[in-house]
């Protein structure tokens, strides 16, 4: 279907000109037409454009879903504005950050997680980030009373000429990348990217979209700025809440009676749960659009049947397509869409790349790749290298993922996510989908961790609906359907799992988690059987004592010795190399000196290949008797190579362990 609008501002003059008393968006009990919205947004871009607003400047605009946020947004992108699409969950230095980033110029304030406690916290965020005080504005400004009558003949004047500043591909919208592993990119996009999308998902959705939509998104989202404007497009009726609270979004849904949804797993899981949702719901929504899929095809196959005649449409996208790339059909069958993210645009072309050998076959995993239209102008202020298009127009998304022979796309997991173990590709999605279909566990990620070995090892993070986890049987059923060698080797366990701002897995914050926790598994195997730190071999000459002496002194005020026991283990120390050298052996030899760590206390170990020193016999040296009375324990063996050793223990402070400080010396190298 063509919907007619490659600019965002022919949205608002088709639907204020078709249909200006239909309703266009509700939230929190108050509702705008068409005809009302266009007005409003009017008044804002006139306001703009008056106040010295021009062509390609940026505006940030950071709120919850709202009327006023819906308003500022075209107000911003008719006086031929960028808008900024803020998280409303950011801190404030971070907003700062992204403001400077993007030279904004321009600020709108909504409501948000710094303003509710502090609007002049909000507004200082945007002036530290480079916005002037004076053009700052709560976003609230621009739907008064006023901002529904008719313009004046100047505000007319200012606005025409406002209108005739953009073409169809101006950039007019940043968008910001989650950065679930690195640092956000500013995304540009387009009417045209967005409307392009939005005439994309209509072809395969026309004749099942509903009037009505609950946006369970924020706005700020690729994802959810995208549907909100398919349904405006199309006339519809967009709902909004500011927060999205279950037990909000079932009464909104079932007092308005509303037909579509669009939100992600999570929240489609959370309201199913709910215990009217069988009695209220059931049976009244039929559209229910999924960003981001379902954990499991049974869990997807399970809240379907819940919705009593409604279906689940899964997509695949990212920011920088606008976001849409592939998406399921109300008539395919459940089965295909539980495992499937669906089929290309119509007015896209995608493909799986494999570099060296090209597109590959039906079937054959490799890269995502997608053209058309939705793409994004790039990032912002990047250089060309590290732009995701390259020279023939293919965004590489660094997905993988497969065609299956009905032309459905089935995603594989990241590019960089890959775990290269003993030469062996293993992909974590594959894995993790195994996980989830164990009764006890509620969430899983798989990623590598670097092996002195096999290169990377296989480790799970795990949340569980239990408090009951046999690792041994879990292990012996992962077994039965894996691979040996793609079965984990730890299970780390979580009562939930970090996650960024935007409500996404935080996967950097949970793999450092987890790459600690298996350095303190090896740590405590290692401290278990001695953890050597040092190994000296201190030649026959009585100028090595000194510096050697220095060594341990300063390493046991690192282990929190106090200073008397320092003194006693530099003392003990001092008296058996002077002994060692002076009567162990000839004038070549040399002293192995090691210094392990052990659970309760410090072990120093001597070895040589001299007569074996005699500290506990009455004909002992005066030095032996000093070194008996400043050590806790001592004790002699001997090596494989037939040499005498001797340990000398010190008891560590009561409230010293040696795993924590490892630890800690670890976080802060």
């Amino acid at each position: 279907m063509k919907i007619e609008t490659k600019l965002f501002s022919q949205t608002l003059i088709r639907g204020a000109t078709e249909y200006p008393d239909r309703p266009a968006v509700t939230c929190r009990d108050k509702t705008i037409t068409y005809g009302m919205l266009k007005l409003a947004a009017d008044h804002c871009t006139a306001k703009l454009v008056g106040a010295g607003f021009k062509k390609g400047d940026k505006a940030v605009l950071w709120g919850f879903n709202g009327i006023e946020w819906v308003v500022a947004f075209f107000g911003i992108v008719q006086a031929g504005g960028v808008a900024s699409l803020m998280n409303y969950g950011l801190k404030a230095q971070d907003v700062s950050a992204l403001t400077k980033m993007v030279d904004a110029s321009w600020g709108f304030i909504g409501g948000n997680t710094i303003s509710i406690a502090d609007p002049n916290a909000a507004a200082k965020a945007l002036i530290e980030g480079g916005v002037p005080a004076q053009h700052v504005f709560p976003a609230t400004a621009f739907v008064g009373m006023d901002a529904f009558a008719p313009l004046s003949a100047q505000e007319q004047a200012l606005l025409d000429e406002a209108l005739t500043r953009t073409e169809p591909a101006d950039s007019q919208v940043i968008i910001y990348t989650t950065g679930t592993t690195s640092i956000p990119k500013a995304v540009l996009q387009s009417s045209l990217s967005i409307l392009s999308n939005v005439e994309g998902c209509i072809d395969i959705l026309e004749k099942d979209i509903g009037t009505s939509l609950c946006l369970a998104l924020p706005m700020f989202h690729s994802y959810g700025l995208m549907v909100a404007h398919a349904y405006l497009a199309l006339g519809g009726h967009l709902f909004l809440t500011p927060l999205l609270k279950p037990d909000t979004l079932l009464q909104m849904i079932y007092e308005n009676h509303i037909t579509d949804m669009c939100s992600v797993g999570a929240i489609y899981g959370m309201l199913t749960s709910m215990p009217e949702f069988e009695e209220k719901l059931s049976g009244q929504l039929k559209l229910c659009i999924v960003g981001g899929g379902f954990t499991t095809p049974v869990e997807m196959m399970r809240f379907e049947k819940l919705l009593n005649g409604g279906k689940l449409l899964c997509g695949y996208g990212q920011t920088e397509c606008s976001p849409v790339i592939t998406l399921e059909a109300y008539d395919d069958p459940l089965e295909k869409r539980a495992v499937s993210v669906g089929r290309s645009l119509p007015n896209h072309e995608v493909r799986i790349w494999n570099e060296g050998t090209g597109f590959a076959a039906t079937g054959e995993i490799g890269e995502i790749i997608v053209k058309g239209p939705s793409l994004m102008n790039g990032y912002y202020g990047l250089p060309r290298e590290k732009q995701a298009i390259d020279d023939e127009g293919w965004l590489h998304t660094g997905d993988l993922g497969r065609f299956d022979e009905d032309g459905l796309l089935q995603f594989a997991g990241r590019i960089k996510d890959i775990i290269i173990r003993s030469g062996e590709n293993i992909s974590p999605v594959e894995i993790e989908k195994v996980l989830l279909e164990q009764p006890e566990v509620a969430a899983a990620k798989v990623m590598g961790a670097a092996h002195p070995i096999w290169g990377e090892s296989v480790e799970a993070c795990l949340v569980l609906r239990t408090n009951v986890f046999d690792e041994g049987e879990f292990r012996a059923r992962l077994k039965q359907r894996l691979a040996s060698f793609k079965v984990p080797s730890h299970f780390f366990i979580y009562d939930t799992f970090p996650l960024n701002e935007n409500g996404k897995l935080n996967q950097r914050a949970l793999h450092t988690d987890m790459v600690n926790r298996l350095y303190e598994i090896a740590l405590t195997a290692a401290v278990n059987d001695g953890l050597r730190v040092l190994d000296l071999k201190v030649k026959n000459r009585g100028y090595t004592i000194v510096p050697s002496c220095a060594l341990i002194e300063q390493l046991s005020d690192q282990l929190g010795f106090d200073g008397e026991k320092q003194g006693m283990i530099r003392l003990s120390v001092e008296e058996m190399l002077t002994d060692r050298i002076g009567n162990a052996f000839e004038e070549n030899g040399e002293i192995r000196m090691e210094v392990l760590l052990m659970p309760e206390w410090l072990r120093l170990r001597f070895t040589d290949t001299g007569r074996k020193y005699l500290l506990e016999s009455g004909d002992a040296s005066i030095s032996a008797k000093i070194i008996l009375a400043n050590v806790d324990s001592y004790s002699t063996g001997e090596t494989d190579a037939g040499e005498t050793e001797y340990c000398l223990d010190y008891l560590y402070n009561d409230d010293f362990n040696v795993k924590d400080y490892l630890m800690h010396y670890k976080e802060r190298h």
